[in-house]
């Protein structure tokens, strides 16, 4: 009797435990048992708690997850790299648009003028295919003797009246008159007048520190460029072409002339600051003012109008075309677009032309289609500074993808379906 009772109170006691622990706990807790039968310490989250729970999530295998985790920071400092070496070379690139012709400034040169332009790219519309840039113009004067000058001097009288740059036009060489002196003598001096007399100016600079203007420039194809360098079509690999002729003009010296337009003053240098996001914009500069030898003399007050340049002004030609980033990024989604498509349509063909019927069991084959084919257009959207659909990279490497994945997944439909229906049959 007394037996009895005892198995009795030790079957109600396991029972009133087994109450309060659940299934899952008590098969925690037999896996957690020491080797030595010792059990799992009581106390949460110790240092003993967490060395047990890791012998049992991971119980081996610890030089194959750190020869992994290795590979993966490696990788990651690799894409970091690369990402440093493409900003630091966007940095070059604006350097290097910093572009000048004063080379004829040795101590023989006579006094001149010019003027200085900084540009700021604003924006470049692929659409309407505009390039805008905001100028700001720093006029300066050259002395002789390698003694240069700012002409923002307010003791100076020669941009009391401002500098007109006009766009889209030259000059040609004029022969002015003016008087000087008490007894108004008449003088004659070489110069250069606007070839067109009813241009109107786009700006007006010298006159402030914060005077500018602002130019929009028309992007074409560029010439002898087709196939994958059309604008737009051969994206990443197009290639822009757009041009600017800038002509400056010192209306103190026209009025002194007393005929408009005839004081043009040579635009010598020009940078380019800022960069326009996911385009590369390189600027080239022909400077007509220093004729065919730049490093010739030139002296407006020459008496032979011959020896000067037929013209003067500032021609600036732009190349625009995608930075390396954006290439690579291009690529590479055609890459995985193709990988993915290939991956697909070999098991589709292994599953229904080979007839694995066992592969059709479940639905991960047909929901991988679906995902697939809703999921590989939408890489496109990732792609930087695409252009609408409809380039040459849609027609290689988006369009034949997904209409592949597309009827994939009606083979796979219709396989499944039939299978149901064979299957029904024989029940």
């Amino acid at each position: 009797m007394a037996e009895y009772e005892k198995t009795s109170h030790s079957l109600t006691t396991d029972n009133a435990n087994a109450i309060f622990l659940s299934k899952d706990d008590i098969e925690t807790q037999r896996s957690n048992e020491d080797l030595h039968g010792k059990d799992t310490p009581k106390r949460i989250f110790g240092l003993r708690w967490w060395k047990r729970r890791s012998n049992r999530i991971v119980p081996a295998g610890l030089w194959p997850r750190v020869v992994y985790c290795m590979i993966g920071i490696v990788c990651l400092s690799i894409w970091l790299a690369f990402m440093l070496a493409i900003s630091d070379s966007g940095h070059a690139l604006e350097q290097s648009n910093h572009l000048s012709t004063i080379v004829n400034t040795n101590s023989d040169s006579p006094e001149r003028d010019y003027i200085l332009l900084q540009g700021s790219l604003i924006n470049f519309d692929m659409e309407k295919r505009i390039l805008t840039i905001s100028w700001v113009g720093y006029p300066s004067t050259y002395y002789g003797n390698g003694q240069f000058g700012d002409i923002y001097d307010p003791d100076s009288p020669k941009v009391r009246d401002g500098i007109e740059i006009y766009r889209d036009v030259s000059s040609e060489r004029y022969n002015a008159t003016y008087t000087s002196g008490a007894d108004n003598e008449t003088h004659w001096q070489w110069t250069y007048q606007i070839d067109n007399r009813t241009a109107k100016p786009i700006g007006v600079i010298g006159m402030h520190p914060w005077d500018g203007f602002d130019t929009d420039i028309m992007f074409t194809q560029k010439e002898g460029r087709g196939g994958w360098r059309q604008p737009l079509l051969g994206y990443p690999f197009d290639e822009w072409h757009g041009e600017v002729v800038l002509v400056a003009n010192n209306v103190t010296l026209s009025n002194r002339f007393n005929v408009n337009g005839t004081g043009v003053i040579e635009i010598a240098d020009i940078g380019i600051t800022d960069r326009a996001l996911n385009w590369r914009i390189a600027p080239e500069i022909n400077n007509t003012c220093l004729g065919t030898d730049p490093a010739a003399t030139i002296d407006l007050g020459t008496l032979d109008g011959n020896t000067l340049p037929p013209s003067c002004h500032l021609k600036i030609e732009f190349e625009a075309t995608r930075p390396l980033v954006v290439i690579i990024c291009a690529i590479t989604a055609v890459i995985v677009n193709w990988t993915c498509t290939i991956f697909i349509f070999i098991i589709t063909c292994e599953t229904v032309f080979m007839r694995r019927g066992y592969m059709l069991q479940g639905m991960d084959i047909l929901s991988m289609c679906f995902t697939a084919l809703f999921a590989l257009p939408t890489i496109r959207s990732l792609l930087p500074g695409a252009p609408a659909y409809g380039a040459k990279i849609d027609l290689i490497g988006i369009l034949p993808c997904t209409l592949t994945v597309a009827l994939c997944t009606v083979c796979i439909s219709i396989a499944k379906l039939k299978i149901r229906r064979t299957t029904q049959k024989e029940e």
